[in-house]
């Protein structure tokens, strides 16, 4: 069976190591850098950065410990970004030498589809075609820049630009206050970065709970960053090597740069999608076991629109191979938790209280914040809670952190939901003390 991937990011290259487990012929088209979009300019990248921002952090706490005053360090931004460089090209070097191990070709070019089960590859060499049995598509998606920012695009930055700015900013605008937006915002506020977001919803993180939001909110704000909510952006000048931001209500905000994270939009543009008798919209269409209206070809990663996550598009290509080889699997997205690398940091899974009211569940919340937790009053980490989800008969429905490792805790949460346990069943678990995690057993037992 010949299976032709196109894409090498977190869906695709996942996708191709399953379908060769399996037993297939497969070759993965690349047009970029392998491992896309989250190993080159997004996930990997963005937390070299952020552990930086975050180290620096825990070293200003740490001058309260010091009985002489000391001059605080200053940073090397040409080493900070070298520092990113070569923990991707490393990253990048492993991965690409484990597919030379499996035997997994990575044909470099850009893919187009010229038929329902046919492909053409257009490289610097030339052009070749290729007939597969099945196709991955996993194309991943690019910064959208909505108006008025689509006029001046070459003038500003975005998620897979910002890493590589010449001069450090002074002063940043970010519109969009998202999970890159506030991301970014915590990165360059840590370094001394004069920073303001811009958002044009009410709210932000609208999908999250809005207590878990508060809390990251008010820290975010306790550090310096300036929210500009439920406005929009009229027009955008530039004077003087500098870019001024218009609002709506005749308000200027001043900056070096500004950052453009108003959102993603799939890479479709000459796929060819229409020779396959593939259906896209903004998104491409997709079954809950991943397939397209071609039955030959399955779309995964941030191409569908499903979630927009590494490890939902790491799950996808798991499952599009599977079932490219006869099984019947559908893919959850409220199985996929949500991870925001802020500090505090935020993440969630399942559903939360307003998600269960609207689908007319009654559910009760267990919470308990850190500030109560040995490990984080040792650590001096207490910002933050934790809350549990669970309906009439105890059952888990979803959970929500802010603060601590709420990243790294949620999993336990994530395998709750899944397999549907009940409060009395995680609670009899034994949590090591003292652990950040026993904030789960805080919580259940209140």
């Amino acid at each position: 069976m010949k299976v032709i991937v196109i894409g090498g990011g977190p869906g695709g290259y996942p996708a191709a190591l399953k379908l060769k487990s399996l037993g297939a012929d497969v070759s993965v088209i690349e047009k970029s850098e392998f491992g896309g979009t989250c190993l080159n300019r997004g996930c990997i990248p963005s937390k070299a950065l952020l552990e930086i921002g975050h180290r620096k952090s825990h070293f200003e706490e740490l001058s309260n410990f010091f009985e002489n005053t000391f001059q605080e360090p200053g940073f090397s931004w040409e080493k900070i970004k070298e520092h990113k460089r070569n923990i991707v090209s490393n990253l990048r070097t492993s991965l690409e030498k484990l597919f030379t191990m499996k035997k997994i070709e990575i044909i470099r070019g850009k893919a187009s589809f010229i038929s329902p089960n046919s492909v053409k590859v257009s490289s610097p060499s030339g052009e070749k075609i290729l007939n597969f049995d099945f196709a991955v598509l996993a194309c991943g998606t690019e910064p959208a820049y909505p108006p008025p920012f689509s006029s001046f695009k070459d003038k500003l930055v975005d998620s897979d630009s910002i890493f590589e700015l010449e001069k450090f900013p002074k002063r940043l605008t970010i519109v969009g206050a998202g999970v890159i937006g506030l991301e970014m915002a915590c990165f360059f506020n840590s370094l001394g970065s004069e920073i303001n977001i811009v958002e044009l919803l009410d709210e932000i993180l609208p999908f999250e709970d809005q207590q878990a939001v508060k809390i990251l909110k008010n820290s975010l704000e306790k550090r310096g960053v300036k929210f500009h909510l439920g406005v929009k952006t009229s027009d955008i000048k530039f004077e003087n090597g500098k870019k001024n931001l218009i609002l709506e209500n005749s308000q200027v905000i001043e900056a070096d740069e500004i950052l453009v994270s108003t959102g993603r939009k799939p890479s479709l543009e000459k796929l060819g999608l229409e020779n396959a008798g593939i259906r896209a919209q903004r998104w491409v269409e997709v079954s809950t076991q991943l397939q397209t209206s071609n039955p030959k070809v399955y779309a995964i990663g941030d191409v569908n629109g499903i979630s927009l996550l590494a490890h939902s598009a790491e799950r996808q290509g798991d499952i599009a191979a599977e079932n490219i080889f006869g099984h019947n699997i559908s893919f959850d997205s409220k199985l996929a938790p949500s991870c925001i690398y802020t500090w505090p940091e935020l993440a969630s899974v399942g559903m939360n209280k307003k998600a269960a009211e609207k689908a007319n569940i009654k559910v009760k919340i267990k919470k308990s914040f850190f500030q109560v937790l040995g490990r984080a009053v040792a650590s001096m980490n207490t910002e933050g809670f934790c809350q549990i989800v669970c309906d009439e008969n105890d059952i888990i429905r979803g959970a929500q952190i802010v603060g601590g490792s709420a990243t790294e805790i949620i999993h336990t949460m994530a395998l709750a939901v899944s397999m549907k346990l009940t409060l009395k069943q995680v609670n009899s678990m034994i949590f090591a003390h003292p652990t950040m995690s026993e904030i789960i057993k805080e919580a259940i037992n209140k």
